[in-house]
C-alpha cells in the first residue's frame, strides 16, 4: 500500500512542475483534473471496491484452488501473496471456505496442509470450535468407518433401584481431565456413547478408535427411590478394526458410594 502512495507521489511531480512554469495557462483545470485521476489510479488499487485488487484475489483464488485440485500444499509464494493481500479479519473465511472445499473434494493432502497453515488465525474459543470443527470433518471424510463410532453400555441396575438417574463419561487414559463423550442416562439401561456426546469437536470417541486409545468409563448411578448413590469404573482397549463396542455393567459391579 505505501508502494501506490509513492508511486502516486512521483507521477504528481511531473504535473507540479508543469503547473510551476509561469507560461502554463488554466492551471485550476489541469490541478482538478489531475488530482481527479490520482484518485481514482489509488482507489482503483486500495479502495474498499477496487476492481484490480479484485482482480488480484481472483488470481489468488485460482492459484490456490489449483494446489487443491493437484492435492497438494499451497505453495510457499501463494501463501505470502495470501499473507499481503488479505486483510487479517478475512483470512479465517478464506481458509475455512478452502478447507471445506479441499474435503469436499477428497484432497486431503491440501486440507491437512491448509488446516496446519491456518491455525494460527483460530484465536477465540468460538474460532477455536470452528478450527476443531474443520479438524473433525476432515478426519470423518478421511476415515468414514469410524465417523459413526459408538461405545454401547448395557447395565442392570443395583437391587431396589428402580428409579434413577445417572452419568457416564469416557476419558482417555493417562489423557486430558476432559471426557472424551458424556451423557445423562434416566430410565433406559442402555447408555450410547459417539461424538455427539463430545464437548470438544474431534476429542471424541472416533479420535479414541483412531489411535487404539484405552478409556476409562466412569459410571455414576443415583437411586431416587432410596437416596443411594453407586459407581462403577472400567478400562476399555478399543479395537481398531471395529467402530463400536459393547462393554456389559453386571448388578453385583456397582459399589455403594
Amino acid at each position: 500500500m505505501i508502494f501506490i502512495y509513492l508511486l502516486s507521489f512521483f507521477a504528481l511531480l511531473p504535473i507540479f512542475a508543469y503547473l510551476l512554469n509561469q507560461g502554463t495557462a488554466n492551471k485550476g483545470y489541469i490541478i482538478g483534473i489531475s488530482t481527479i485521476i490520482i484518485f481514482l489510479c489509488i482507489f482503483s488499487f486500495i479502495g474498499k471496491f477496487s476492481y484490480l485488487g479484485f482482480f488480484e484475489e481472483q488470481v489468488l483464488t485460482n492459484e490456490m484452488k489449483d494446489d487443491i485440485k493437484n492435492d497438494t500444499s499451497i505453495s510457499t509464494s501463494t501463501l505470502n501473496k495470501f499473507e499481503q493481500l488479505i486483510e487479517d479479519e478475512n483470512k479465517i473465511y478464506w481458509m475455512q471456505s478452502l478447507i471445506l472445499e479441499a474435503i469436499d473434494s477428497k484432497k486431503f493432502n491440501a486440507a491437512e496442509g491448509l488446516i496446519t497453515y491456518s491455525e494460527r488465525y483460530f484465536k477465540s474459543s468460538e474460532e477455536k470450535f470452528i478450527f476443531y470443527s474443520l479438524y473433525r470433518d476432515l478426519r470423518d471424510s478421511k476415515f468414514p468407518l469410524f465417523a459413526n463410532s459408538t461405545i454401547f453400555i448395557d447395565f442392570d441396575r443395583p437391587a431396589n433401584c428402580s428409579n434413577y438417574k445417572g452419568l457416564v463419561e469416557v476419558f482417555i487414559m493417562n489423557g486430558p481431565d476432559i471426557p472424551i463423550a458424556k451423557i445423562n442416562v434416566n430410565k433406559n439401561t442402555m447408555a450410547i456413547l459417539n461424538n455427539t456426546s463430545s464437548s470438544i469437536p474431534g476429542f471424541d470417541i472416533s479420535s479414541a478408535y483412531l489411535n487404539k486409545e484405552t478409556v476409562d468409563i466412569q459410571f455414576s448411578l443415583m437411586c431416587i427411590n432410596s437416596d443411594s448413590q453407586y459407581i462403577t469404573e472400567a478400562l476399555i482397549l478399543l479395537d481398531q478394526n471395529e467402530p463400536s463396542n459393547t462393554y456389559k455393567i453386571s448388578s453385583n459391579e456397582w459399589l455403594k458410594k
